[in-house]
């Protein structure tokens, strides 16, 4: 199949962000696309929007729906390189790219030649001189892409929609399952007396003052460190720039986890919490964070307590800052809690088995399903689809 380079098909335009002294220019309705918005193949809506007026009175443009969008820099890049269709009128900021074409291409046919390069991409990534990730222009200039005719774009774009779609129903049905332990601790004991408290059935630990952990203690590829931004969906998802070196986590023993740990962010959202596991043991609290260590309850009722809808409204109330809403250790320990009985827990553990052989099973056909996409991805740039 004939290729060209990416940088003959596409123009690039880099994004901005209006200023944020003029409060004109963020009360509008249009997306305007940052990386933390770049989670999903497609994209409808965003975290922040603009008004009309920015284009009108900044170099900032609309782009159209249909165009592809990639991060250029930002700490996600050490692992990931997101892109995504913007499916609506909208603007980006400036760690993204759009990528405008010069010639008759089918979007979601790029996108997927671009996906199919992810490998080959991140290996490219480069770090800027304050320690940023980013992704140099040269490198998607000259990105090798697969040119068909149109026809030929469209029906193996087609292809690979409709793959996706089927794979995106298998994580809808993952989501729902997972979410089956906390429907089943709301059954078991939401409408029960709270009789405890957090403080009863768990030791609190907050994570290290900001004068034990400085902004210059972060390396890459050191321990991990969990702040609130590495607790998604109920789990620790740690990232290796935000890390310490041996020797300072050494020199904050008291923050390291340990398996069955509950973490929980205590800025910002709350109710963010996940559960240590073997692969998270040793890694640090961060500031942003507090641990939960169990006292005479599983790990996993105990995050189901602080993660049920009950408990994020008791802690939304008793938080403090108008801003950033911050608990301290006071405040967890005093927080409410249900006064389970032996047999209510092993009840409750029991559920929570099924559960799980009913999530490994989605998982595993789940991971075929994205073994089988990445398949036809690279069929479809070697001409083989």
């Amino acid at each position: 199949m004939k290729t060209i380079a990416l940088g003959d098909m596409v123009d690039f335009y880099s994004g901005g962000t209006p200023s944020k002294s003029k409060a004109a220019f963020w009360q509008g309705d249009v997306p305007w696309f940052s990386a933390k918005d770049m989670k999903r193949p497609r994209l409808t809506d965003s975290a922040d929007h603009v008004s009309e007026e920015v284009f009108s009175s900044t170099s900032l443009r609309k782009l159209p729906a249909g165009t592809v969008a990639m991060v250029v820099r930002g700490m996600i890049l050490a692992h990931t390189v997101p892109i995504s269709i913007l499916d609506v009128d909208a603007a980006i900021n400036q760690d993204l790219k759009a990528l405008l074409p010069k010639r008759e291409v089918d979007t979601s046919f790029l996108a997927a030649m671009l996906r199919a390069q992810h490998a080959t991409i991140l290996s490219q990534i480069s770090t800027a001189a304050h320690g940023t990730k980013k992704l140099d222009s040269r490198v998607l200039e000259n990105l090798p892409i697969p040119f068909p005719p149109i026809a030929e774009q469209r029906r193996i774009a087609g292809i690979l929609d409709h793959a996706d779609t089927l794979r995106a129903k298998r994580r809808q049905v993952l989501t729902h399952v997972d979410a089956l332990t906390q429907s089943i601790f709301n059954d078991m004991f939401v409408s029960e007396i709270w009789g405890s408290t957090l403080g009863e059935i768990a030791n609190v630990q907050i994570g290290p003052f900001g004068s034990l952990l400085h902004k210059e203690d972060y390396v890459s590829g050191g321990v991990p460190v969990i702040n609130p931004m590495h607790i998604r969906d109920g789990h620790l998802q740690p990232d290796g720039e935000f890390s310490v070196t041996d020797t300072k986590a050494a020199s904050l023993s008291l923050y390291r986890l340990h398996e069955g740990d509950v973490v929980l962010g205590r800025r910002g959202e709350m109710g963010r919490a996940g559960v240590a596991g073997p692969g998270h043991v040793g890694m640090l609290c961060g500031t942003g964070s507090l641990i939960l260590r169990p006292r005479g309850v599983d790990s996993r009722f105990l995050h189901s307590v602080v993660t049920s809808p009950r408990m994020k409204s008791h802690l939304e109330r008793s938080a403090l800052g108008a801003t950033l809403p911050n608990l301290n250790a006071t405040i967890v320990k005093t927080s409410p809690a249900p006064r389970a009985s032996d047999r209510a827990q092993a009840e409750f553990a029991e559920a929570l088995r099924a559960v799980d052989e009913s999530l490994n099973a989605v998982r595993r056909a789940a991971t075929k399903d994205d073994e089988l996409f990445a398949s036809l991805e690279a069929r479809a740039f070697r001409g083989e689809l």
